[in-house]
């Protein structure tokens, strides 16, 4: 035994613990940044729908083309209209038969040019309330036309001269209201500030860890699938759960929970491949490096 056999023993003795403490760091590390890659992702998606008055009335014309949001909204129409009648006679009119001229206004609803306006609508109102644009008075008669029209085509012999209107909406911002548009930018912020120290972490993993550049790899993918399996369970049974909050509307709130979660179904979807084909890489190649015993 020579005299550097000893010293290089105790050199590598020393340098386990350190690399114990090294790759514990490295594995906290790179899950807590899929933790926060993944809620950053769930965060963006549910900013997508209302980032800009842009991005409302595209959450509005999607939404009006499920036929359950359209059951609902056709539902209430229906109640707004009865209310505003001016008689008895007008208001017996829409008790009659219910459900047939719901399904003539939801039919209605799905006009092309009636969900169009429907998302001119929303962007109006997302850009006085939220934007801080001049006060707007917004003609809803559209849609008391549109259901009208849906009425008489279910009952013709309903008379031109029962034709109850919708006042304009008047949109406006008053003193002392929430500015939600600061709410709206500070959680935009917050949204890719997750997905920044999620990525951050990841590299610090990276640099962290003591296994080669291909076991790195590997660990990575698998941290990415793993994540990404997670998050698209906790999505999946939120979705499910989401229906059986409340007995009322529950067909609609089904279209809803699918409508929203959908975008983060896809991206967890991607971020589950994305893992499976860098963890796969990584673990041919780390075989490919590793010597054979012959």
């Amino acid at each position: 035994m020579t005299a550097s056999e000893p010293l290089a023993e105790l050199t590598e003795k020393t340098s386990e613990p350190k690399h114990r403490v090294r790759r514990t760091f490295a594995t906290l590390l790179g899950g807590l940044g899929v933790v926060f890659l993944g809620l950053g992702l769930i965060s963006l998606v549910l900013m997508s729908f209302v980032s800009s008055p842009a991005a409302a009335k595209s959450t509005i014309k999607s939404a009006l083309n499920q036929p359950d949001v359209r059951d609902v909204i056709a539902d209430k129409l229906i109640e707004k209209l009865q209310d505003s009648a001016d008689n008895d006679t007008e208001k017996l009119v829409f008790s009659v038969a219910r459900p047939l001229i719901v399904t003539a206004v939801k039919e209605k609803l799905a006009d092309p040019d009636l969900i169009d306006f429907a998302g001119e609508v929303a962007a109006t109102v997302y850009a006085v309330y939220i934007e801080n644009a001049p006060a707007a008075s917004v003609d809803i008669s559209k849609f008391s036309d549109a259901t009208i029209a849906a009425i008489r085509s279910a009952d013709p012999s309903i008379s031109t001269d029962q034709n109850p209107k919708m006042d304009p909406i008047k949109v406006e911002r008053k003193p002392g209201d929430t500015d939600i548009k600061s709410i709206r930018d500070t959680a935009e912020r917050g949204s890719w500030l997750f997905v920044i120290i999620g990525l951050l972490l990841q590299v610090a993993a990276w640099f962290l860890s003591v296994a080669t550049q291909w076991q790195r790899i590997l660990r990575l993918g698998i941290r990415l699938f793993s994540g990404g399996v997670v998050f698209l369970g906790i999505v999946l049974i939120a979705r499910s759960r989401i229906p059986q909050s409340s007995t009322e509307n529950k067909a609609a709130l089904e279209a809803a929970a699918q409508f929203i979660t959908d975008p983060m179904v896809t991206r967890f979807i991607v971020l589950i491949v994305l893992g499976g084909i860098t963890g796969a890489v990584g673990f041919v190649m780390t075989r490919k490096a590793t010597p054979t015993i012959s």
